[in-house]
């Protein structure tokens, strides 16, 4: 009788062990990105480990490609917890917090390196700002957007009255394309590559490694070599979700996607580079701007940004601060060693 009882415990145990523990959550997460996207790729990859570290009770599913919807969809169906979280660009938070929104001034930044500087002071304190909100994100992905084109854009005349792609709902991004003489055209993300084909838009500003997963390079021409504006994106996840895990798979989940974000942002000037030079090797003509154009944008856009500021569609505290420590980069005062956002 106890051999029998032994052996029953043992086949009990052993056939526990392969299933899934009864208190697994899924965490579910949309994101416009493709599928064989890198960034799919480094989340499925991060989503792996953070289940195998917590022996399976917590479990990432991604939904690439858009097929959740854009992303208002996808806040509004993380708010009746349909999903629990989303990859987002600051545009979509730019009713709640636009703060988020400030690195992405056009012609904020003249450079990769000044653009980290400036980060490494304010990252932190944007990235807790999504905490009050209900969200926590894990860093910061970015890169510069430049300008493809239909037709050449070598200095400010060249865009003088060109319809160019406005992120639905941004009224910073309109003020300062209207500065720029350019006619903005609002559309959702997802009918960009339409509207390029069409001729509804005559360009649009994006980093040059979302427009080749994107394939928005297969409807244009020309590309400018110019940073226009720093976009950026985060993975947000809905903070009543985190705080359904234990404590230790939560260290568990924020470990392994801060340090996934946080390699990816150390390569993205090298995939920007890459991104770059393919766009050269299908065909699209890289357009040098006039020398002094960028100069010229970069003083007169800070007297637009600044106006913005002070009519309240940016904070104007937080804009000066961030004015500072770009000051102190241009001036050769910075506070600390630039490295930590570089991967150096």
């Amino acid at each position: 009788m106890q051999i029998t009882k032994l052996l029953f415990v043992l086949m009990s145990g052993a056939l526990f062990i392969g299933m899934p523990p009864a208190y697994a959550t899924d965490i579910k997460i949309a994101t416009i990105a493709p599928n064989q996207s890198t960034w799919m790729i480094d989340m499925r990859a991060a989503g792996k480990t953070i289940k195998e570290r917590t022996d399976g009770r917590v479990n990432l599913k991604f939904y690439g490609g858009g097929v959740q919807g854009a992303s208002p969809k996808v806040l509004q169906k993380i708010k009746i917890g349909q999903l629990h979280g989303g990859m987002f660009a600051p545009i979509d938070f730019i009713k709640t917090y636009v703060d988020v929104s400030l690195y992405g001034l056009p012609f904020a930044f003249e450079s990769w390196e000044e653009m980290r500087y400036v980060r490494e002071q304010m990252d932190a304190d944007l990235a807790a700002g999504f905490e009050e909100r209900n969200f926590v994100i894990f860093g910061f992905v970015g890169s510069f957007a430049m300008i493809l084109s239909n037709q050449p854009v070598r200095n400010q005349s060249d865009l003088r009255g060109k319809k160019v792609w406005l992120p639905e709902g941004d009224l910073i991004s309109f003020e300062a394309l209207k500065a720029l003489n350019l006619s903005p055209v609002s559309l959702p993300v997802t009918d960009v590559l339409i509207g390029l084909q069409t001729g509804l838009l005559d360009m649009a500003a994006i980093p040059p490694e979302v427009a080749v997963a994107l394939q928005w390079h297969t409807r244009v021409r020309y590309f400018t070599d110019m940073p226009l504006l720093y976009a950026m994106s985060f993975l947000a996840i809905d903070k009543r979700t985190l705080n359904k895990l234990s404590a230790n798979d939560q260290a568990v989940l924020t470990e392994v996607l801060s340090e996934t974000y946080a390699r990816m942002d150390a390569r993205m000037s090298i995939e920007s580079l890459d991104a770059t030079e393919a766009l050269v090797d299908v065909g699209i003509q890289k357009i040098n701007p006039d020398e002094g154009m960028l100069g010229n944008l970069l003083v007169s856009m800070n007297e637009t940004n600044r106006d913005m500021a002070k009519k309240g569609l940016l904070p104007l505290a937080l804009f000066e601060t961030m004015q500072g420590h770009i000051s102190d980069y241009r001036n050769g005062n910075p506070q600390t060693e630039v490295g930590a956002l570089s991967g150096n």
